[in-house]
């Protein structure tokens, strides 16, 4: 009688080991914040940044919004400062979120584990004008008390700017020449720069406007009145010289 009841306490007792370990044998190691997979075949160049609230982590899809099919997917953890490249395209995103990843099957788990939202219209990725880059960013809001997600998306852009190198002056002429200065910070010119790809108009010549877009940047704006270059020729003619390539920078402006 002894033994059949110890013997009952041994089963109860290895179901509930049993009923502890399934669970951990379902989990899998989260992955790296990221890029997780891109299955379009096109480069991946337009930006995207995700905000989210902390206490989760997120499993993000862009789907294609004409095909529905699979784009991209990328892993957020929750709080932390997310921005990844996608490929160009219109894409439905739509996002998961749980507290223990397994896998891409079981996402976060079955029934109420795992959060689901989707943005409720397409975002485009595309070249918005000469050398410029559209993306967005979106902003996750939990919902107060316990409730689920908000979004809200702004747009965001990268510029490309292309600069000639210092000039290579002939052996035997070299004299000193007065350099160009850019004024202002990389920000403020950026946005002066995205304003001019985008058309959107320039200030009359002559007013403190047009005087203080001149101290940021640029030679060549299509936009101002032309003028000197900067260089200055006092102390002789200045020597022959010839630029030896240019530059080409990416920068967030907008």
């Amino acid at each position: 009688m002894t033994f059949r009841r110890a013997e009952k306490g041994a089963g109860r007792l290895l179901s509930v080991l049993l009923a502890c370990l399934v669970p951990l044998a379902l989990m899998a190691e989260p992955p790296r914040a990221g890029l997780m997979w891109n299955r379009t075949g096109l480069p991946a160049v337009f930006p995207l940044q995700v905000r989210t609230p902390a206490g989760a982590d997120y499993y993000l899809t862009l789907s294609d919004a004409e095909t529905g099919a699979a784009a991209l997917a990328a892993y957020i953890v929750g709080g932390k400062f997310f921005k990844v490249l996608v490929p160009p395209g219109r894409y439905v995103l739509r996002f998961a979120s749980g507290a223990r990843w397994q896998g891409e099957e079981r996402l976060f788990g079955p029934g109420a584990q795992t959060r689901r939202f989707e943005l409720p219209y397409p975002l485009e990725f595309a070249i918005r004008g000469a050398g410029i880059k559209g993306g967005h960013v979106v902003t996750l809001l939990r919902e107060p008390p316990g409730g689920g997600l908000q979004a809200a998306v702004k747009a965001q852009y990268i510029c490309q700017i292309a600069s000639l190198e210092a000039p290579e002056l002939l052996p035997g002429r070299a004299q000193p020449l007065r350099q160009f200065h850019l004024g202002g910070d990389a920000r403020s010119r950026g946005i002066l720069h995205l304003q001019w790809r985008l058309q959107l108009g320039g200030p009359q010549a002559g007013t403190p406007l047009e005087q203080w877009q001149r101290s940021l940047f640029l030679l060549g704006n299509p936009l101002l009145p032309p003028r000197a270059s900067g260089l200055d020729g006092r102390g002789g003619q200045r020597p022959p010289a010839r630029f030896r390539s240019y530059s080409v920078r990416s920068l967030f402006c907008g």
